[in-house]
């Protein structure tokens, strides 16, 4: 599979996990109480959750395996980059 689509569609994938992993951590628990729990009030954790998903439907849509470890490894990258930075945040 060609190289570029693939960091493409990883890119984009990773935008829209981020976004939604910072709205959809705070706003799930307030609709309802089951979504009060990991991974859903979680940010690094919905935001792994929505990568390795948005990545692994587009591998099983294009039937690329070469995509799907990609987008898990990434999934795993963004999730120790998130975690880094909410641990960094100082909480008064």
């Amino acid at each position: 599979m060609n190289t570029l689509m693939i960091i493409i569609i990883l890119l984009a994938s990773v935008v829209a996990s981020l976004y939604w992993g910072i709205v959809l951590s705070v706003k799930l628990p307030l609709w309802d109480r089951r979504f009060n729990r990991k991974p859903f009030n979680c940010r690094p954790c919905l935001t792994f959750h929505l990568v390795a998903t948005s990545g692994s439907l587009f591998a099983l849509l294009l039937l690329s395996v070469e995509l799907f470890l990609a987008g898990i490894a990434t999934a795993f990258t963004v999730f120790f980059i998130v975690r880094y930075i909410d641990n960094k945040k100082v909480i008064k």
